[in-house]
């Protein structure tokens, strides 16, 4: 429909162009002009006793129905898309933002800074996970570690820290000190970056190594919480592998506006086999079931219109679905699986909430980590891992339309027509021929305003006119050839000399499909309409 406007705009443009010649000027060339005006399918216009007639084609243009609908999409929402199908057929989609949720979100491992107090010199330390889940095999990220020993003795302690499961490079972590007596040796924070840790049974050992001058090893003697201990701060990861159990998260709630007309005036519009398609993108490497904890259309009086479904969930309350993901035994790490949950007519009531036509859809999932128990699962999520779904709305492009309306604003410029003497010219006439190969019909009205906005005039008095006129179809509802139309738009001297002055012009129109907006039809790629327009204007010689 944007086409079809700009079109006109188009055409206002155009009168810019070719009216400035001056009226004498214009006499001079009336040979060209009456050639013009057979050229471009406008009837040759005859002298008076006292009138001369000047006729101006001003355009003519092909309209694709593909480019039409292409033009309306990109006037409104950003995230539809046309996308035309082997057989010309088109299907609109509808899609809504992509909630991603990632797995460093909902899994976070040793973030919490919390000193380790080593009250003996070796302490084994569990990892900090969330419930269910073991570690066994990580890579660092980011993050430091930090070691503080007081020495109580009346000795110079040498030594070192070991953490036995972390390593860089195939070395173990170690970090020295050398500590005077009654002194608190501080390490300051030592970068883990790089660094891979195993573990055999989801611990951390810390441990220490403190010598007399004399190298015999020693404890610290009664040490306090805060005498020898160790801290990890801010540790993120680029790789987590180990046992995931069952946990419950939050993964989104979103919403999807289906706003099929785009403006405010009123359309009865049906559809035939509407789809809805949730994809999830997995590349969290452990079974995920999504819990459905909300999915419903809501109306255009703010109704909620539940979704009936059978055989789509594994539940007959279509509660949850076990999401694909990437295998750690099949050496998927880094892989992405999807899962489609699609909705259409065989398997819902999805086809009667779009005929009447919704305005939005809510839905809310819910995650269950190894929802199966299965205690032998290894797992996996690096720093990328993420859950991402999004809704689609799949219409394809065959129905019925009753009053379906558009409207758009176009600027004016009637050029030296504006600052004509409308005692030269007795009347104004517009001439719009079409020739409509597509099944559709459309009326037409145009509003003039000043710079206020207010409405000078209109186009047509009474109200729409009914312009372009559905083609005849089979029965598949496929156009099957062309209707042609001729409308002609009388203005006295008066009216034009007080439309002529108007900044911008409304444009409203609505379009229903054949027999009235009674009867399916198929609206194709190839469908055209061919649009001609041109004016006379009479005046007194």
């Amino acid at each position: 429909m944007s086409l079809l406007l700009n079109n006109f705009d188009h055409s206002l443009t155009d009168m810019h162009k070719r009216f400035p010649l001056p009226l004498a000027l214009a006499i001079t060339m009336g040979i060209a002009l009456w050639s013009a005006c057979k050229k471009s399918d406008f009837e040759n216009v005859e002298l008076g006793d006292h009138t001369a007639e000047f006729a101006f084609p001003l355009f003519t243009t092909d309209l694709l129905l593909k480019d039409l609908l292409f033009n309306l999409l990109n006037d409104t929402l950003s995230t539809d898309t046309i996308f035309v199908n082997p057989d010309n057929t088109m299907t609109l989609f509808y899609s809504g933002d992509v909630a991603e949720k990632p797995a460093s979100d909902i899994f976070k491992f040793l973030e919490n800074p919390a000193p380790i107090p080593m009250f003996d010199s070796v302490v084994i330390n569990p990892i900090s996970a969330p419930g269910g889940v073991t570690i066994r095999v990580a890579d660092i990220l980011s993050g430091n570690i930090g070691f503080v020993l007081n020495n109580t003795t009346p000795d110079t302690l040498t030594g070192y820290f070991e953490v036995p499961q972390m390593s860089l490079q195939g070395v173990t972590f170690k970090v020295a000190f050398t500590v005077p007596p009654n002194v608190t040796w501080n390490s300051g924070a030592i970068s883990l970056a790089g660094y891979h840790l195993e573990s055999s049974n989801n611990t951390l050992t810390f441990k220490y190594f403190a010598y007399r001058p004399d190298g015999v090893r020693i404890q610290i003697p009664n040490p306090g919480l805060f005498d020898v201990f160790a801290i990890t701060i801010g540790l993120k990861f680029t790789y987590v592998e180990g046992y995931w159990g069952f946990q419950w998260y939050k993964l989104t709630r979103d919403t999807i506006e289906i706003d099929i007309n785009q403006t405010e005036l009123k359309g009865d519009l049906k559809v035939k086999d509407p789809k809805v398609t949730m994809r999830i993108s997995n590349s969290w490497g452990f079974p995920t079931r999504g819990q459905i904890k909300f999915l419903s259309f809501i109306g255009q009086n703010g109704e909620e219109i539940p979704l009936l479904s059978n055989g789509v969930f594994e539940h007959d309350s279509f509660d949850y679905k076990d999401f694909e993901y990437p295998s750690w035994l099949l050496g998927e790490v880094g892989q992405t699986k999807y899962t489609d949950i699609t909705l259409n007519s065989s398997n819902s009531n999805i086809d009667s909430i779009f005929n009447s036509q919704p305005t939005r859809l809510i839905y809310e999932v819910d995650g269950i980590s190894n929802a199966q128990l299965d205690p032998s699962l290894i797992g996996f999520i690096t720093d990328k891992s993420t859950i991402k779904l999004q809704l689609r709305v799949e219409l394809v492009l065959e129905g019925t339309v009753k009053n379906f309306g558009a409207e758009q604003t176009m600027n004016l410029d009637f050029g030296e027509f504006g600052s004509l003497d409308s005692a030269d010219v007795e009347e104004v006439e517009f001439k719009l021929v079409t020739e409509n190969g597509a099944p559709i019909s459309s009326t037409v009205q145009i509003f003039f305003r000043d710079d206020a906005m207010n409405y000078i005039d209109s186009l047509f008095i009474g109200g729409p006119k009914e312009v372009i006129r559905s083609a005849p179809i089979d029965g598949n509802g496929v156009a099957t050839g062309i209707t042609r139309t001729e409308e002609f738009i009388k203005m006295s001297a008066a009216r034009f000399d007080l439309i002529s002055k108007s900044k911008d012009a409304l444009l409203k129109t609505s379009f229903t499909t054949a027999n009235g907006g009674n009867t399916f039809v198929k609206l194709l790629a190839t469908d055209k309409i061919v649009v001609k327009m041109g004016i006379i204007v009479k005046k007194r010689l």
